[in-house]
């Protein structure tokens, strides 16, 4: 019994330890949130995008090496948000530029992560195409679409239980953004044969 005030103070130091790589990692998730989202939103309004998702993926990179060793840090729900969100502005960009999509190791974010990016992804890829149809581009909207529908049944691929990767939630909104965004683009060639 005469350890155990070292034990405690030993145990003590590392949860400060802890407890400030875990404000940090915060920190820099919630600035790699915000640049993810600076760079989506540039996508949207066709501005250059790739300086801001690098300045995030730079981020990234030096909060992952700050915490690599530490799992209880790693598998926090704020490094969870960080790598979704960083593989949802990933991802989109790919398909914008047409360039192939990063996988989750080249993006070094955990599976789930990168599934659960891609299922969002969707969302704005709609945005994108309701876009091009407010600006009568019914050729792109169509490109999107296609580049929609592959996505999605990527999506509807996953079949993994909710406690390794929560994605049914997700799955029931892209069959339902799928149906609409089918519709949206029908009704939008129907409306450009009427003219012709």
């Amino acid at each position: 019994m005469d350890n155990i005030g070292d034990i405690i103070a030993s145990v003590n130091e590392r949860m400060d330890v802890l407890e400030a790589m875990r404000e940090r990692s915060i920190a820099s998730s919630r600035a790699i949130i915000r640049l993810t989202k600076k760079a989506i939103h540039s996508i949207h309004t066709d501005e250059d995008h790739e300086d801001t998702l690098n300045n995030a993926r730079s981020e990234y990179n030096t909060m992952i090496c700050a915490i690599c060793g530490e799992p209880e840090i790693l598998l926090s729900g704020p490094v969870s948000d960080a790598m979704m969100e960083l593989s949802e502005a990933c991802i989109l960009s790919s398909i914008v530029l047409g360039k192939d999509m990063p996988s989750y190791s080249s993006l070094n974010v955990s599976p789930q992560s990168w599934a659960m990016g891609l299922a969002d992804a969707l969302g704005e890829m709609r945005r994108l195409l309701l876009s091009c149809l407010m600006r009568n581009e019914l050729k792109e909207a169509k490109k999107m679409f296609d580049h929609m529908e592959v996505v999605c049944d990527a999506v509807m691929s996953f079949d993994t239980p909710d406690a390794i990767l929560p994605i049914r939630r997700k799955q029931d909104v892209a069959r339902s953004l799928m149906e609409r965004t089918r519709t949206d683009i029908t009704n939008a060639l129907l409306m450009n044969t009427c003219k012709s």
